[in-house]
């Protein structure tokens, strides 16, 4: 084989890992983590959400006892509301917890409305801890996805949770009787040591113009604030113009809208008519500050750190969701 051809080959290979590798300090897209965040749980009258949650970990050789060594247990962590509530502006968000136990290469789908009893609506963590002492762990092996249904179970559409690497720096740490690194106790901690760390910016990279019934969405964000402060977020959405329209919008915790509540510019962009079929556009968010209850601004350089999710339907004919793109890093995060 010649030189000029084995170079070749190598960057072929580089090019390869570079391009499947997440970049280490953020969440990744269809990759597997140690902790996964579904931005989206709907369970109100008539919806119906399926989580789905895969250890692909296939270690079945023991490692104290009976216990395989790829066997964890899950920490589902839900947070949520009722969507009433949250509209009124009452909204008390309320943590309900579940354990359940993966063997290795084992599967799991549930229907989060029978998972948790208690909230409508909200957001969904879930962290791989040890099978023996229940600490978490680093343990990249957890996939999933999120079904959004009618209460038929017809399934409307579907996203994938935004996937964090457990200790992405590769410090040395201790480890568990199944050889896994202990990262600490139940507080996860999103600062690029103990998992990834959140996005500084969002994008919704496309949207076409709202008539609603014909054109719809719904954008989710959840904000990684304590409760007890809010959540200041500055949009910019552009037409295919290149023209720019800012909106602020404030949140407790989490919110569902169509881009059409946060401003009327979704529904009349007044970009170039000519461009496509329907006139198109694109959204930048970026949680600005964090605020009291009584609209004090908190001192925090990065603002709210934000996950979020987004839906577009066409009529009855398409409806597809999908996790929103993002750039940067935030390294202050931190959930129950």
């Amino acid at each position: 084989m010649s030189h000029r051809r084995t170079f070749r080959l190598f960057l072929a290979t580089l090019s390869a890992l570079v391009l499947s590798a997440p970049m280490i300090g953020q969440p990744a897209a269809g990759h597997a983590g140690s902790l996964l965040i579904y931005p989206l749980v709907d369970s109100q009258p008539a919806t119906a959400t399926l989580i789905n949650l895969t250890n692909t970990n296939t270690d079945t050789t023991r490692c104290l006892g009976s216990t395989e060594r790829g066997s964890i247990r899950a920490h589902y962590i839900y947070f949520g509301s009722t969507q009433a509530d949250i509209d009124a502006g009452t909204a008390t968000w309320r943590e309900f917890d579940r354990i359940e136990t993966l063997t290795p290469g084992d599967t799991l789908s549930v229907l989060a409305s029978d998972h948790n009893p208690e909230g409508e609506v909200g957001y969904l963590m879930v962290q791989a801890l040890d099978p023996i002492s229940g600490d978490l762990i680093d343990f990249d092996h957890l996939i999933g996805s999120a079904y959004v249904a009618n209460s038929n179970l017809d399934i409307m559409w579907s996203y994938l949770p935004y996937a964090f690497l457990g200790n992405p720096n590769n410090s040395v740490l201790a480890t568990t009787a199944c050889g896994n690194g202990i990262l600490g106790s139940f507080q996860a901690l999103f600062d690029g040591d103990m998992y990834d760390t959140f996005p500084d910016v969002l994008f919704v990279d496309s949207f076409f113009e709202e008539n609603p019934g014909t054109f719809d969405s719904r954008l989710v964000l959840l904000s990684a604030v304590d409760a007890n402060f809010d959540s200041e977020i500055f949009f910019l959405f552009f037409n295919n113009d290149e023209d720019a329209f800012s909106r602020t919008l404030r949140f407790n915790c989490w919110m569902s809208s169509s881009l059409l509540d946060i401003t009327g510019t979704a529904g009349n962009l007044n970009g170039d008519p000519d461009e496509f079929q329907v006139e198109t556009g694109w959204a930048r968010i970026d949680g600005s500050r964090i605020l009291t209850g009584t609209g004090f601004p908190v001192s925090d350089p990065d603002g709210p750190p934000l996950l979020g999710v987004f839906m577009q339907a066409i009529r009855s004919d398409f409806t597809a969701g999908h996790q929103l793109q993002f750039s940067g890093s935030q390294a202050n995060a931190e959930l129950p």
